[in-house]
């Protein structure tokens, strides 16, 4: 099953209320929540390029891949770069609990890996 995912980008981005977000970028409560808590059937297009936009990111970014089936689970299918593991949340968790004296070596790392950009603050 296919589905959107957008807390998952959030919480990545160290965003915990993801509805409180949502409904700051201009999304109605009921809008926000299901969009929130992944129950929003369906996405415009619009909607999904406002959130892309806000996010700095792509719609695989937002979208969730979980086989229906077993035999839906082939290894080499593309839509394998869009089945996700919270590993990635669990980094954010992670560093979010690291001391503050830690965070300059995390920020180096970091901004060497994006080559110089500097942080905005």
């Amino acid at each position: 099953m296919l589905k959107l995912n957008v807390a998952r980008a959030l919480k990545l981005k160290g965003i915990d209320d993801v509805t409180s977000y949502l409904k700051k970028l201009g999304y109605q409560r009921t809008k926000a929540y299901n969009i929130s808590n992944g129950r929003h059937r369906m996405v415009e297009m619009a909607d999904l390029e406002h959130l892309c936009l806000h996010l700095r990111c792509t719609p695989n970014d937002l979208l969730e891949w979980t086989p229906t089936k077993p035999t839906d689970d082939m290894a080499e299918h593309p839509l394998q770069a869009i089945r996700r593991k919270d590993s990635a949340v669990a980094l954010v968790e992670l560093v979010q609990s690291l001391p503050v004296e830690d965070m300059a070596e995390v920020e180096r790392f970091i901004l060497e890996r994006h080559k110089g950009q500097q942080p905005s603050t």
